[in-house]
């Protein structure tokens, strides 16, 4: 009895550290967000239309002026759209102002926008979580994305978010690259930080992949009632358990039709 007892109370205790660090974490964000949004975005704009008044001055006679003038407001213009994109990276509004099922199908089209393959999606719209526990899986589906972007290499990707059995459950399946989770551990392309995001609220993770056979992340935690977590059921949960993949028996199922 004093065994599981100490079990429980260092699970509790983890847990309790995750969510302080990624407290931490997400408050550096947020900061470094408002900073940008203020004072690069400040700068940014003035440059911007200052030199939207010197074009609308008595006009050129020299065409590489006019023509550098313009290319320069087209520069501005990039560099705002930047901004934005960083800003809504470190902190997502969409999720504070409009819900997580607006912020997930808002960062699918930002993805597909980018993203030269397929990017197919299943979400059930009866998923509405807040708080915390929105964040993370919010940040999962992030950043998988954005490392599919930059290391798998794939032609197809399928982000699934469904209800199941009590818990919440969001897939994300590429037919990229792949990698052995055995070999590299969880500090590969930031599993570590997804890892302890889903411990914080309680959650778990699941990573299976294999060299050429692509990847499947998916992440679940316990369904919200009422529209919010309740903490002291999350303090009594003993399912917080994170943990890569064991060495497969099979490799995870490719992508095809």
């Amino acid at each position: 009895m004093v065994s599981l007892n100490t079990t429980a109370s260092d699970a509790g205790m983890t847990r309790d550290l995750a969510a302080r660090l990624q407290h931490a974490r997400e408050s550096e964000r947020a900061a470094l967000a408002r900073e940008l949004h203020d004072e690069l975005g400040a700068i940014l704009t003035a440059a911007r239309l200052d030199v939207a008044w010197l074009a609308a001055q008595q006009p050129c006679q020299d065409p590489e002026i006019a023509r550098r003038l313009q290319a320069l407001r087209q520069l501005l213009g990039d560099g705002i759209g930047l901004k934005r994109r960083l800003v809504e990276d470190l902190h997502p509004t969409l999720l504070t102002h409009l819900g997580f099922g607006a912020a997930i199908e808002q960062l699918l089209v930002t993805n597909r926008e980018r993203f030269a393959g397929k990017l197919g999606s299943e979400l059930d719209k009866s998923v509405n979580l807040t708080g915390d526990a929105a964040l993370a899986l919010y940040r999962v589906a992030q950043e998988s994305l954005t490392n599919i972007h930059k290391y798998a290499n794939a032609s197809e990707v399928r982000v699934r978010l469904v209800r199941s059995r009590g818990r919440i459950e969001l897939t994300i399946e590429d037919d990229g690259c792949g990698f052995d989770p055995a070999a590299v551990g969880f500090g590969h392309q930031g599993l570590s930080g997804l890892r302890d995001r889903m411990l914080a609220v309680s959650g778990r993770l699941e990573v299976a992949s294999a060299p050429g056979l692509g990847t499947v992340i998916r992440a679940s935690l316990p369904a919200q009632e009422r529209g919010r977590v309740d903490r002291s059921l999350q303090e009594a949960a003993t399912t917080g358990s994170v943990s890569p993949t064991a060495p497969r028996q099979h490799a995870p199922t490719p992508l095809h039709p």
